[in-house]
């Protein structure tokens, strides 16, 4: 599905995983994402794991998926620690988990160390989406097609290019084609970092992202609403 569709605001509000990962966040804010995600027709509110319990009680009885980000921003917990916690986001009721892979590993080769940390990981999330997070910024390109690969061999559900803190760098045009052109079809791209209008989700949709990560859900399904408007008022104006 690409720009050339003509995208409606509620096809994108569909592919938007809207985000609040703030250390400061309230139980709250995270009532509001929950109440945003219900009124705007998001796919998923992603939370840190503490506010888990809190978004399956708030979105209960909707089909909006709940999802946890873990490991974030360092990428450099031990595998056991990282199983152990996606283990305890199932029992909560989490549907889906973005974990950061160990960025070291595949910087240092350490190739059947990196794979298998990812793999443990997939396989403790069994029932659940998994998607790993590259944090594309401090890779190269070969690395980030190595590492793409890596984790689909590993059996990841998508691949993603950014946490959206530290050094992760915002989505771009250029690094979801590479991810899309990285991974086979069965795999999906997520992007994530630095969205925060429909021009920007459009664009990273069309260079090949499934889903949107982005704590700007509501402005950008808006601006892309106002912009649809816009459209027919102009294609209805007489020549």
């Amino acid at each position: 599905m690409g720009v050339g569709r003509r995208l409606e605001a509620s096809e994108l509000a569909a592919r938007i995983d809207h985000t609040n990962l703030n250390p400061d966040a309230t139980v709250r804010d995270i009532e509001r994402l929950c109440a945003e995600a219900r009124d705007h027709g998001f796919r998923a509110v992603v939370v840190n794991p503490i506010w888990v319990p809190h978004a399956v009680k708030f979105l209960k009885g909707t089909e909006i998926r709940v999802c946890a980000t873990i490991n974030v921003p360092m990428g450099g917990s031990t595998t056991l620690a990282k199983v152990v916690e996606i283990r305890n986001l199932k029992a909560m009721g989490c549907d889906e988990v973005d974990f950061m892979v160990n960025v070291g590993y595949l910087k240092s080769g350490m190739l059947e160390e990196f794979r298998r940390d990812v793999e443990e990981q997939v396989r403790a999330a069994e029932g659940m989406v998994t998607k790993a997070i590259l944090e594309t910024a401090v890779l190269t390109e070969q690395e980030v097609v190595l590492g793409a690969r890596l984790c689909e061999e590993a059996g990841v559900d998508y691949v993603k290019n950014s946490t959206g803190w530290g050094k992760g760098g915002p989505a771009t045009v250029e690094i979801i084609r590479l991810l899309r052109s990285s991974v086979s079809p069965k795999v999906r791209v997520k992007a994530s970092g630095g969205i925060r209008d429909a021009a920007t989700a459009l664009a990273l949709i069309e260079a090949g992202a499934d889903l949107i990560g982005t704590s700007r859900g509501v402005e950008i399904v808006k601006g892309l609403a106002s912009m649809t408007a816009e459209r027919n008022a102009s294609s209805a104006r007489p020549k």
